[in-house]
């Protein structure tokens, strides 16, 4: 391979991701074929000359991005992205400019900057296909970013060393942090789940409810009938009001796996809790319409809660790893087209 592999970072917020980043891809990588500038530049030396020529000598670049990457600020408080002279800036100015593989890395869960978080001249990065490094999960999304270059480079790949397990874990790392259990498909709000994953778990999830629901009525109604019966002048009986309240119970005790399935849902799309906000807001105006007694209303929201759930098992998911977590299909980020 011809030409080397920038590696860009922000002291104090990435360096000890950039560094383990660095680590794992000599396992694919020549020595000379990595470049990051803590070890590289002497003493002296105008650091922004230097990595002009650096990226410049670069086929491919790597922006590493923390979740303080956009709001470091200098002493005065300014945005340190702000400034001409800053050396995150620079370096990706230099490599914007040139015909050379530009590639966001996420670490420790940090966003994807988008346009209008960015300076004009950085504003070339957020159209970049961007890549999620996660701890628990580091060498095995490495080795696949360093696959990825080769394969975007035309470089013929070769077996990388195996990934480690994440402490306390007897499964692989690949494929534990790819598949999710029963419980944390149902419960967990972490991660991303697949359209028919998505469909199981909440038909399985409205199922449980309704049986409940079913269970309850068969249970309550001969029980009280006898005990109260129904008057002209009273036109909510006890039972009908305790199995009310016990529909309602059920309800939102099924709003924990139904609000965890629609969040990892959301995660596929590359979304998270602001659109789940949405879902929630539904639930409760739902809920408070229903002990007002106020049906009429009520099932109309409840319908339409209803409907965008579903909705989200028809959208096809990002592909690839995304800040979320990987693609529970498999699939991996296209590191062939930039935009």
């Amino acid at each position: 391979m011809t030409g080397r592999i920038f590696i860009s970072y922000r002291r104090g917020d990435d360096q000890a991701a950039a560094g383990r980043l660095y680590d794992r891809l000599l396992q694919h990588f020549d020595h000379e074929q990595l470049f990051m500038d803590v070890d590289a530049i002497e003493p002296g030396v105008d650091f922004v000359k230097s990595l002009d020529e650096q990226v410049a000598a670069c086929i491919a670049f790597i922006a590493v991005i923390g979740p303080r990457w956009l709001n470091a600020r200098n002493n005065d408080g300014s945005p340190r992205l702000e400034s001409p002279t800053d050396y995150v800036r620079v370096e990706i100015e230099s490599a914007l400019k040139r015909d050379i593989r530009v590639i966001p890395v996420l670490v420790d869960g940090a966003s994807m900057p988008g346009l209008s978080d960015l300076p004009p001249s950085l504003q070339a990065l957020a159209r970049r296909n961007a890549v999620e490094i996660a701890h628990h999960r580091f060498a095995a999304d490495c080795d696949d970013l360093a696959r990825r270059i080769k394969q975007a480079l035309g470089v013929a790949t070769t077996p990388s060393a195996p990934a480690q397990p994440f402490v306390g874990s007897s499964v692989p790392q690949e494929e534990a942090s790819a598949k999710l259990s029963w419980p944390q498909i149902l419960f967990s709000f972490k991660g991303r789940l697949s359209r028919m994953q998505f469909l199981i778990g909440l038909i399985s999830t409205l199922a449980f409810a309704a049986v409940l629901s079913v269970a309850i009525a068969l249970t309550i109604e001969p029980f009280f009938q006898a005990a109260q019966p129904q008057t002209e002048d009273v036109t909510t009986t006890l039972p009908e009001l305790l199995e009310q309240r016990l529909l309602l119970v059920v309800a939102i005790s099924s709003w924990w796996p139904a609000l965890a399935l629609v969040l990892k849902r959301l995660h596929d799309l590359g979304q998270g809790w602001k659109v789940l906000l949405v879902f929630v807001a539904l639930d409760v105006l739902w809920a408070g319409l229903h002990l007002l007694n106020k049906d009429e209303l009520a099932q109309p929201i409840a319908g339409v809660d209803l409907g965008l759930t579903f909705m989200l098992a028809l959208i096809k998911g990002t592909t690839g790893s995304n800040r979320y977590g990987p693609d529970p299909l498999g699939g991996a980020p296209d590191l062939t087209n930039d935009s």
